[in-house]
């Protein structure tokens, strides 16, 4: 992340003057993040340097106003006033760094190389509260790709436990001469 968008980030962060609002302003921020990753279009207006601040307002008006917390609308039209539109994707991942953290939680992202129940489910997730002492956030995913086993992403780091994996270390390891 850029130390503006954490400046940005801690700045909402800070706004925000209790749980149930830092929960809700988490939710849009969420939603808005989502559209960003999900909508070139979207992303081709934050980062369009021919509209006008009045213009992107407009717009920012017609997506947002009334259907997120009045503190992240207001938001919103700030960092359009800043001209940081274009940053906005690291700036709501520097404030999820920070709810998570407020919050004792963490995300990870499973991949399994067969679908799981909601039972193993749960004792994954317990397993991983065990190992980080985190509250976790999880996604799962399967590919079949793997083999068998899994793989867990968790802050920026890899935890491959995929039979895959495992074959390909093995025959890294078995080709080279002793």
């Amino acid at each position: 992340m850029s130390q503006a968008a954490d400046r940005y980030a801690r700045a909402l962060f800070e706004s925000v003057k209790d749980e149930d609002d830092l929960e809700a302003v988490e939710n849009s921020m969420t939603q808005i993040r989502r559209l960003v990753i999900e909508s070139s279009d979207f992303r081709l207006f934050l980062s369009n340097p021919i509209l006008s601040y009045e213009e992107h307002c407009v717009i920012l008006k017609a997506l947002f106003e009334g259907k997120v917390p009045e503190l992240t609308f207001q938001f919103l039209l700030f960092v359009t006033h800043k001209k940081r539109l274009g940053s906005l994707k690291n700036i709501i991942e520097s404030f999820d760094l920070l709810y998570l953290n407020k919050t004792n939680q963490s995300r990870a992202y499973v991949t399994t190389a067969l679908p799981i129940n909601e039972a193993d489910k749960i004792f994954f997730n317990q397993r991983l509260h065990d190992k980080f002492q985190q509250n976790m956030l999880t996604s799962w995913s399967v590919d079949s790709g793997l083999i068998g086993g899994f793989r867990i992403f968790r802050q920026d780091k890899m935890y491959d436990y995929s039979f895959k994996d495992q074959l390909n270390n093995f025959f890294q390891h078995s080709t080279q001469p002793v």
